[in-house]
């Protein structure tokens, strides 16, 4: 199963609440001039197809950010990066979802290095990838979310 449909399934099983909505091109091309990045393409069509809206918790305790939200590390997260890669490019990884009121995030990295698309956990424990890219982050998340953290 495709990974977005995948997500959009298992928010609509497990977490009906989970209100998603189609975010403009415009926006999004206005989010990656903001960061000066060019987002993975399953990640812009995340953007462009299901974000969420809102406050969206679902049934794992995952605060899935909604599009205004979304920040770079060095915006968000006020502490040292533990992985060199990603510190090395912190301003390139955009955070989009995090755990239990913020025990941990995950951001994505909009890197042209050979991280590109990756998806990271920062805080919480020693910051690392967790996914080589947002598709594969949304399928073991639906499996098993432990398996990403």
């Amino acid at each position: 199963m495709e990974p977005l449909l995948e997500l959009q399934g298992w928010w609509s099983e497990t977490s009906p609440h989970v209100m998603t909505v189609p975010t403009p091109l415009s926006r999004v091309e206005a989010l990656e001039r903001q960061y000066g990045v060019s987002l993975p393409t399953d990640f812009k069509d995340y953007l462009l197809t299901c974000c969420p809206v809102g406050e969206s918790w679902d049934r794992q305790n995952t605060f899935w950010w909604p599009f205004d939200r979304i920040k770079s590390i060095p915006e968000e997260y006020q502490h040292d990066v533990t992985e060199p890669q990603i510190a090395a490019h912190a301003d390139q990884y955009l955070f989009f979802a995090d755990y239990s009121i913020w025990c941990w995030a995950w951001a994505i990295s909009c890197t042209t290095d050979d991280n590109r698309g990756k998806v990271a956990i920062i805080g919480g424990q020693p910051d690392c990838f967790v996914a080589n890219s947002f598709s594969e982050f949304m399928h073991h998340y639906v499996i098993d979310f432990r398996s990403v953290f």
